[in-house]
């Protein structure tokens, strides 16, 4: 699959993401401040509403630099220096205690907490860059701040646990834990392996997350190529069931096909690189068409295009759509027709067959080529009514049995037949059994 259409996706959904990390992160702040307003007293409540405040606007600023600059991961790493410095102080800088306080009590505190919120926070970013940055940034602001309080005057410590001290007591160790201004190394060693093992986890969450958005993306271009060669009602099918699901069956279908007249004497007359183009106008607005109805595209045959309905599974009103998709055809040929002599290009003339009956549909193929088919009698009569158009200076040629199942149906098709008059009996060549066909003039189908 193109690699940048997939990286572009990608690169979209970090930028939702980081939208998306934007809002999580008012509410939880919005959360913060109504917790500090109904617990906390005024002195403190305003520093803890100050903080808030800064996290709010940081993440507002850095989401609208990314908007307006691009790089919206680039500048989500630049603030968090900034947001990382700013809570790695207000966990640990006394502003609230009491004067006689040491400070060391601040890692007594269950505010330290703050510091996993806000890493887990970052895998709503969908960037697993952004992610490790937070956590190895977190985990190493933490340690700098940690040992700034290891270096203040009076604090107490000692290397590796405490209860595994050599020479301490039981009560020696709870006499030392117990003194406000003891900081404990082994504390702040396991709280940084649980912040580097939060973010391994988490980047492993995202990246993973990154490569099933890859897939999708995958699949999604696998489909719409697949969708150049095969109609959409197929490939549906196909993407679903696979090989499987479009196995051969009898089942019965509307055919229609659709031809260009006098198309050699028009590709001679305007040269082979403007046959082209009109090619591939024609097929535009027949491919639109059949579409537009719920029809399957079976082939293209040149200047001439085949269509089903009713494939790959059967529908309540397959020869109805049928119907009124040969009319709109129709219709829509005559206005292209009108825009081209309006343009000073040779005008158009197409004539439609459409017929109702028994088919075999479904794969076709060996274990390595599978072609999706609609074959039999049913196809070839409709092949044929095509041609009728010219013999009976007709538009469109519908059998008996298009007719019979579009009144059995009920649906609004019905309405269209009014413009079709009934023929009687012809003979098809290759065909020993004569058929009953209705036919439509040129400028009688008017708009639907």
């Amino acid at each position: 699959m193109p690699e940048p259409s997939i990286e572009a996706a990608v690169a979209a959904a970090e930028q939702d993401g980081l939208r998306f990390l934007l809002r999580v992160r008012l509410v939880v702040l919005a959360v913060v401040a109504l917790w500090l307003v109904t617990n906390y007293a005024p002195r403190r409540l305003a520093l803890g509403l100050l903080a808030v405040a800064a996290f709010a606007l940081s993440g507002v600023a850095q989401y609208q630099l990314g908007r307006r600059w691009g790089r919206p991961v680039f500048w989500a790493g630049v603030f968090t220096v900034l947001e990382v410095a700013l809570l790695v102080v207000v966990v640990l800088a006394p502003f609230t205690f009491p004067e006689d306080w040491p400070p060391q009590m601040q890692l007594r505190l269950v505010t330290a907490f703050y510091l996993f919120i806000y890493v887990a926070g970052t895998v709503l970013s969908y960037s697993p860059s952004l992610v490790v940055w937070t956590g190895v940034l977190t985990a190493v602001a933490w340690g700098v701040g940690h040992h700034v309080m290891l270096r203040l005057p009076g604090t107490v410590t000692v290397r590796g646990p405490l209860i595994d001290t050599p020479g301490l007591s039981p009560t020696g160790s709870l006499a030392m834990y117990l003194d406000p201004r003891f900081v404990s190394n082994a504390a702040w060693r396991t709280q940084t392996v649980l912040l580097l093992l939060l973010t391994l986890i988490l980047a492993a969450a995202v990246i993973r997350s990154r490569n099933l958005l890859r897939r999708q993306v995958a699949d999604h271009l696998a489909r719409a190529n697949l969708a150049r060669y095969f109609s959409p009602n197929v490939v549906d099918v196909l993407a679903s069931g696979g090989p499987t699901g479009t196995a051969a069956r009898h089942q019965r279908v509307a055919v229609l096909f659709a031809d260009v007249r006098g198309f050699t004497r028009i590709s001679e007359s305007i040269g082979a690189v403007r046959t082209m183009a009109f090619l591939q106008g024609f097929h535009e607005r027949v491919t639109h068409v059949i579409f537009q109805h719920g029809g399957t595209l079976e082939k293209y045959i040149g200047d001439a295009v085949m269509a089903t309905f009713g494939t790959p599974m059967s529908g309540p009103d397959d020869a109805s759509r049928a119907l009124r998709c040969a009319v709109t055809l129709a219709a829509e040929t005559s206005r292209w027709s009108a825009e081209r002599v309006a343009d000073g290009e040779v005008p158009v003339e197409i004539g439609i067959g459409a017929h109702y009956g028994d088919a075999v549909v479904g794969s076709i193929g060996d274990g390595q080529r599978l072609d999706y088919l609609v074959i039999g009698d049913t196809v070839n009569v409709t092949s044929r009514l095509e041609r009728l158009t010219r013999e009976m200076d007709a538009q469109i040629v519908v059998t008996d049995e298009l007719v019979t199942q579009v009144r059995a149906e009920g649906t609004a098709a019905d309405g269209l037949l009014h413009r079709f008059t009934p023929r009687g009996e012809v003979r098809v060549a290759a065909r020993d059994q004569p058929i009953r066909v209705w036919t439509a003039q040129r400028g009688q189908q008017g708009p639907l």
